[in-house]
């Protein structure tokens, strides 16, 4: 099943880029801005040799980046700003160009655990592509995990569209879709609050800790007696100010 997921990311990978390539790249795709815990990460460019990332370099289209099984790094994009965080034991291949007269970037990640806040400017799309399936940026903040169960989206702002050849569908802040291979079907369900604290752990500081704030789990009650449950996410800003006796 492995092998037969990787064949099906490389084929809609291909697919994706073919038209981009004719188009043109830019560059310098993203900034390595940080490099934490041991603060070990490799990169494998497309020709050359791979090398220890550095803090402050410039990474270019079809470069992969790894981290160590201690290692957290951030880059930031040098189109928009936009912000991936890769958490340890991570392996992504960036690449970038044009598509329909759109800057679109694609993030293959093969293995491990990312996450994104995405500044939407001038039409570009953000794309990561796992081998069971594509996460297509329509918000602006979730991660994506890939492991041996296979691939995890959860959405913590806005909205991210999943879809892969069995189907798609909209996973909205506060939901996740979870599939084992490309021709599984994938489903949106609201996320546990577990799920949820540990996708803002992704998206920390610098000391790990989440900046986003926190979840908090509220069930109601409709009309007809059925108890529903409604995420709510409270900013960091406003939590400090609730504990310091702020209104």
């Amino acid at each position: 099943m492995r092998r037969t997921m990787l064949a099906t990311a490389a084929v809609v990978g291909l697919l994706g880029l073919l038209p981009g390539r004719a188009e043109g790249q830019q560059p310098d795709v993203a900034l390595v801005y940080r490099l934490l815990q041991e603060g070990r990460m490799m990169v494998f460019p497309a020709t050359g040799p791979r090398r220890p990332a550095q803090l402050g370099e410039r990474l270019k289209h079809q470069d992969t980046v790894a981290t160590s099984e201690n290692t957290r790094a951030a880059l930031r994009f040098v189109d928009d700003g936009s912000i991936l965080r890769i958490n340890p034991r991570s392996r992504v291949l960036l690449t970038t160009g044009g598509q329909g007269g759109a800057l679109v970037r694609t993030l293959e990640l093969e293995f491990g655990e990312v996450w994104a806040r995405v500044n939407r400017r001038g039409g570009a799309q953000f794309r990561i592509q796992t081998p069971a399936g594509v996460a297509a940026v329509k918000g602006t903040e979730f991660v994506v995990r890939v492991d041996s169960a296979g691939v995890t989206v959860i959405t913590l702002e806005g909205v991210v569209e999943f879809f892969n050849d069995a189907g798609r569908t909209d996973v909205s802040a506060g939901r996740r879709t979870s599939v084992t291979s490309a021709s599984d079907a994938p489903e949106a369900a609201d996320a546990s609050p577990e799920e949820l604290r540990a996708a803002d752990q992704v998206g920390g500081g610098d000391d790990g800790a989440s900046t986003a704030g926190t979840w908090i789990e509220v069930q109601l009650q409709d009309p007809e007696g059925r108890i529903r449950t409604l995420m709510l996410q409270v900013p960091a800003d406003a939590l400090r100010g609730r504990i310091q006796g702020a209104p």
